[in-house]
């Protein structure tokens, strides 16, 4: 093979594109480089020849020798690149033989059609531009790497550079030269250009087409950045977000989201067009995801509103266009799930069966984008999510179990899609509680481990994927809660201490993340519970301490967030009183009784079973006060009233009520087990919460 450089450049192409081929040929080949840029025939040759590979080359396993000695010659590698360039296996041959046989010489893409690094954008994978050889770095014996190469390609599109800057991209690669030095110098040979042909011309004509011309050419290049900045936009609330989505960076997301709104508030919104306003959607989505992440929800539900007006309008111009359907399910969604966070049900599930016909449509529209097939997936566990919080968990398990087949089918499909495998994790999570809530520990324990072992195949291409990070530590958090509800606190206490450690080291990459924060909280609670009943009262003590301090700062960012008051704060509460009973004796918690039922009261509403926890909290702690009294009777009525408030029929048994009634009663060793008898005896004995005999 001759080493020999040759040629300018090789300029590999798949046959397809032969016409944009045969224009950049000619036009490199007699280009005349600029006056002042160097040598005159230095610069020239600098650009010729070019060798251009002007066919596919036969089916065969290796390039041929005429093609591979044409590479090893040439002094650059000019890639036209498109879907077919991307898809035609000897267009990445040549590129890969090019980068070993020489690393350290340019490889200049050159886009026709297509979108680069579309691959890593569900739902747009056909429309990937660059081939694989020139996404990734190669390794010395030619193998492809997973480390990703970052080329800049010239788009010789008219709405990106156009064939004239375009060309001059190519050309200042092939020349060594700055291309705004290239830029310069070739502006400057047209301008005298046209100032030889004006001075032939009459003084007054050549005047008025000067100042038309430049007129014209004002508004292009106006237009020509518009466009750019658009495209910038849509960098930014696409690829660039996520990129930094799986990173946890709500910092950096909150800024592009801003930029994204400042760039629009510029502008006069009845000039946009619909592509343009549907950016402008998605920015004030972005930012209000960040708020509601933040816990700021007052902030994020104007931005959700707002979204919501612009996708509607434009859904009702363009009824049957598939991104208008998607634009406005997102708005509706992020509506919803407001709603839901603030114990709005009703609310919740209008909005929700809204997301759900918008997601059939998109599946039944969009066979070859999964990100939008993944729409009805999500809205069936939103929905699953609304009935697990009415207390019907069988209906629960049923909508979550539909959103698992979604996304089995679509990660299956789509394997280097990491979110669909995330949220096919996300589904057996859900089914786990439900099974939970229904009494079937073992099953919630196999559906977690399934969950997990989704989590660590992803984490095995992407460690740094901090959603599945975070979903192991929400699968270590809910072991321990089903273990304590089946009587083991030893395991449940592992298994916290485990959830606990990956949220806390979450909380260090980012401690503006209040999702990872509340499920901290939640494993300390845990940890605080399964400590409570192995009567490690005194390091229970110390946990719950920290728990409490950590719930308290989490609620005073936004007291609306029905879960952080229930689920972490009134969890911590109920848990320092009953230890305090414990080591201080009951005269020690009478004033803190009063406190809980202020802050707590049984008239608080909110979701329907955060409503009834609250309730059966005070009721047990006010047993407590009374049974320390001498008040028995009334002890016992307390009971009655809390046990009654337990689903503990068949359908469900509510296991995080039947804990508080079950830690909460053995610190009365007096109590008498109420007797009921009759037809709905069943719904309400001690048996089935307190799964242990008395004094045991």
């Amino acid at each position: 093979m001759s080493e020999r450089a040759q040629y300018a450049a090789f300029l590999s192409y798949s046959h397809r594109d032969k016409r944009w081929a045969d224009w950049l040929h000619r036009a490199l080949e007699t280009y005349r480089p600029p006056a002042r840029l160097g040598e005159k025939a230095t610069m020239r040759e600098a650009l010729r020849p070019i060798f251009r590979d002007r066919d596919e080359l036969p089916a065969s396993p290796d390039l041929s020798r005429q093609i591979d000695d044409a590479l090893g010659a040439s002094r650059a590698l000019i890639v036209l690149c498109s879907p077919a360039a991307a898809r035609s296996q000897w267009t990445n041959a040549e590129i890969a033989r090019f980068k070993r046989l020489h690393p350290d010489r340019p490889i200049l893409a050159v886009l026709v059609d297509g979108e680069p690094f579309a691959s890593d954008m569900p739902g747009r994978e056909h429309e990937e531009a660059f081939p694989p050889a020139l996404r990734f770095q190669v390794a010395p014996d030619g193998s492809l790497t997973d480390v990703r190469a970052e080329p800049i390609a010239a788009d010789l599109r008219p709405d990106a550079d156009g064939k004239r800057m375009g060309k001059l991209k190519v050309v200042a690669g092939l020349l060594g030269v700055g291309l705004d030095r290239l830029v310069q110098r070739e502006t400057a040979r047209r301008n005298r250009r046209f100032v030889y042909v004006a001075a032939a011309s009459l003084a007054g004509m050549a005047l008025t087409s000067g100042l038309a011309l430049y007129a014209f050419r004002q508004r292009a290049e106006a237009v020509h950045q518009r466009e750019q900045a658009d495209d910038l936009i849509e960098f930014m609330l696409t690829d660039l977000r996520r990129k930094l989505e799986p990173l946890g960076r709500l910092d950096v997301m909150d800024t592009v989201g801003e930029k994204a709104l400042r760039y629009y508030a510029g502008q006069n919104l009845a000039d946009l067009d619909a592509d343009a306003l549907g950016r402008r959607a998605r920015a004030l989505q972005m930012v209000g995801e960040v708020a509601n992440d933040r816990g700021n929800l007052d902030g994020a539900l104007p931005l959700f509103e707002q979204a919501s007006a612009t996708t509607a309008e434009q859904l009702r111009r363009d009824p049957d266009n598939p991104q208008r359907i998607f634009d406005h399910a997102q708005s509706v969604y992020w509506v919803g799930y407001v709603a839901w966070q603030r114990g709005d049900l009703a609310t919740a599930r209008t909005y929700f069966m809204q997301y759900r016909d918008f997601g059939r449509r998109l599946s039944a529209v969009a066979k070859d984008k999964p990100a939008w097939q993944a729409e009805e997936g999500y809205a069936d566990i939103n929905l699953g999510v609304v009935d697990r919080d009415n207390a019907d968990p069988g209906a629960a398990l049923g909508e979550f179990e539909a959103a698992r087949k979604v996304f089995a089918r679509l990660s299956a499909q789509y394997p280097d899609h990491h979110d669909l495998g995330y949220w096919l994790g996300q589904t057996l999570g859900r089914k786990a509680d439900s099974r939970s809530r229904l009494g079937d520990y073992p099953g919630a324990l196999a559906e977690r481990r399934q969950e997990l072992a989704v989590y660590q195949s992803i984490l095995a291409q992407d460690p740094g994927n901090s959603q599945a990070i975070s979903g192991i530590g929400v699968v270590w958090l809910r072991s321990a809660q089903i273990q304590l509800n089946a009587g083991k606190p030893a395991d449940a206490i592992a298994f916290a201490d485990r959830s606990l450690k990956v949220m806390q080291s979450l909380e260090v990459h980012d401690p503006t993340n209040s999702m990872w924060k509340e499920m901290a909280i939640k494993a300390a609670d845990a940890r605080v519970e399964g400590l409570m009943m192995t009567g490690d009262w005194q390091a229970a003590r110390v946990e719950n301490t920290r728990a409490l301090g950590e719930a308290r700062r989490l609620v005073a960012t936004d007291r609306t967030i029905t879960n952080w008051r229930t689920q972490c704060l009134m969890q911590a509460r109920w848990m320092q009183i009953a230890i305090d009973h414990k080591l201080n004796g009951p005269d020690a918690i009478r004033g803190e009784i009063t406190s809980f039922t202020r802050d707590f009261p049984e008239s608080d509403t909110i979701k329907e079973t955060d409503g009834r926890f609250a309730q059966v909290v005070v009721l047990m702690l006010s047993q407590l006060d009374h049974r320390a009294r001498g008040e028995t009777a009334q002890a016992d009525a307390d009971i009655t009233h809390a046990v009654r408030l337990v689903p503990t029929s068949a359908k469900t048994i509510d296991a995080r009520m039947a804990a508080v009634v079950r830690i909460l009663y053995k610190l009365a060793p007096m109590a008498v087990l109420p007797h009921t008898s009759g037809s709905d005896a069943g719904n309400y004995t001690l048996g089935p919460i307190l799964s242990v005999r008395k004094g045991k």
